[in-house]
């Protein structure tokens, strides 16, 4: 953590430029805008699960568009999703 002091006659922007550099040498925001928009990588059932997943809506949307229940480029909605898979 930095923790900055203000010395006897400094003014208010001159503690906040001392402040910004402490920061800077630190290294904290260096490390927190690195972190920000890590994202953990998924395991590998998770990974065969998403695929299992995509190969049956996949499915489901030829199967569909085969029997003329829907257009070329239209969306699915989520309900029919879940009522054809869960058959």
């Amino acid at each position: 953590m930095v923790k900055v002091v203000k010395k006897e006659r400094e003014n208010a922007s001159s503690l906040i430029r001392r402040f910004s550099q402490k920061v800077k040498e630190s290294g904290i925001l260096y490390e927190v805008r690195r972190k920000r928009y890590f994202h953990e990588k998924k395991s590998r059932r998770q990974k065969k699960d998403a695929a299992l997943w995509r190969t049956k809506i996949r499915n489901l949307r030829r199967r569909l568009l085969k029997l003329g229940e829907i257009q070329k480029g239209q969306k699915i909605d989520s309900e029919r999703i879940r009522k054809e898979l869960r058959d």
